[in-house]
């Protein structure tokens, strides 16, 4: 664990997201931080499977979120398009 204003340990909020606005987002930058004994995690598994375990989950969720949207905005534009009007004609129907 590092503790935030440690030496070398930086973040910043992520504030140019347009979409999936539900999750926080942040950098975060390391350079040359000293982590005390205390502060170290007793049980860490092996970093490589840990970070392809995350990665692994977080694409399966990205591409739900993907789907969602999609289905969501299809649903609007169907609405939206059963419901107008040109020339007192409905442009399309179902």
């Amino acid at each position: 664990m590092i503790k935030k204003g440690s030496p070398g340990f930086k973040t910043d909020k992520v504030k140019s997201f347009f979409s999936m606005r539900g999750m926080s987002y942040a950098y975060i930058e390391m350079v040359d931080v000293f982590v005390p004994t205390e502060n170290k995690l007793t049980h860490g598994l092996n970093f490589e499977v840990s970070t392809g375990n995350v990665l692994n989950s977080s694409r399966l969720q990205i591409g739900w979120i993907a789907t969602g949207i999609a289905i969501g905005a299809y649903e609007k534009c169907m609405k939206y398009c059963l419901e107008r009007k040109q020339f007192g004609k409905p442009i399309a129907a179902f």
